[in-house]
């Protein structure tokens, strides 16, 4: 088996989902063994960014990596749709501090790479397997073990209360990621709306980007003042449990979502690997912190 790469530059223009600032990102073929590295064509000297889990620096809603200073943020949406693609070897130039976040999903992403296509290189693939299980609990209720598999699949769980109850996603081979995950965009609480509004965190998410899940009773007058700051003519709560700024692509879309940031966050371990991940209330703090392990472990072998 060969390693891949994109046949050819994809360009992708769009705001970042926590400072709202615009930015194109152009995706370039990479030489063998090279990995996933961005590069921050805006500053001088073009710094590169290895993505790489040693290289985590924060993970508040989206995973942040940084490398002598320069860093990148909300890059896992990315990461799942070249993992997922089959692609081992890929250069990210961007022109900015943040990815775009697009529809909030990892869609353009996947439509790019079918588009361009992916081709074989001349090196070897190796793909690792997991001899033990490796295991993260945070003791409050979060734990993603990742077990011994000849392939690679993921199930996960996710609850949080009366807003949404329990819901499960499972993919069984990413090669039906693009058809089963790649759309499933993320999603945030009602109730963190406004806070996030006044800490200037979702400057992009004009709410086309994000599943809003109530979490809370409002009333319509707060809803309105809501759709004013977003730019939305009206929003109001649907049976579904969500606002009606966008229409859920499945019943279970947030679980979904949760398992694509997984797939992108664990790529950050470096290797292409076979197991079986099973993850209960994931999020991108463990998710990061296990692709920490897993990448000691594989090196290791």
């Amino acid at each position: 088996m060969k390693q891949k790469t994109v046949a050819a530059e994809i360009r992708l223009i769009g705001r970042g989902l926590h400072f709202g600032k615009e930015s194109t990102l152009t995706i370039k073929p990479a030489e063998p063994n090279s990995g996933y590295v961005f590069v921050r064509t805006d500053l001088e000297g073009c710094p590169r960014v290895k993505a790489v889990a040693d290289n985590v620096n924060a993970t508040s809603r989206g995973t942040t990596i940084e490398e002598n200073g320069v860093s990148v943020s909300t890059i896992e949406h990315l990461l799942a749709a070249t993992y997922a693609m089959g692609i081992d070897n890929a250069e990210f130039c961007i022109d900015g501090p943040e990815v775009p976040i697009l529809d909030g999903s990892s869609r353009y992403y996947v439509e790019g790479y079918t588009k361009v296509g992916v081709v074989e290189q001349n090196a070897e693939l190796k793909v690792l397997n997991i001899a033990e299980p490796i295991h993260y609990s945070n003791g409050k209720g979060t734990e993603i073990t990742i077990n011994p598999s000849d392939s690679y699949s993921v199930n996960v769980l996710v609850d949080y209360g009366a807003a949404m109850p329990s819901q499960t996603a499972e993919l069984t081979s990413l090669a039906s990621f693009a058809s089963e995950i790649a759309n499933c965009r993320t999603f945030v609480f009602l109730s963190e709306i406004e806070p996030l509004l006044k800490m200037n965190l979702i400057k992009g998410g004009d709410l086309d980007n994000a599943i809003v899940v109530v979490d809370k009773v409002l009333p319509q007058s707060e809803y309105d003042r809501i759709a004013a700051i977003c730019g939305k003519e009206s929003i109001k709560a649907q049976e579904s449990g969500v606002l009606n700024t966008i229409k859920l692509q499945f019943d279970n879309e947030p679980a979904r979502h949760k398992l694509l940031d997984i797939i992108g966050d664990l790529a950050l371990c470096g290797f292409r690997f076979n197991a079986r991940i099973e993850a209960v209330r994931p999020g991108h703090a463990a998710n990061t912190q296990l692709s920490k392990d897993l990448r000691h472990y594989l090196l290791n072998r």
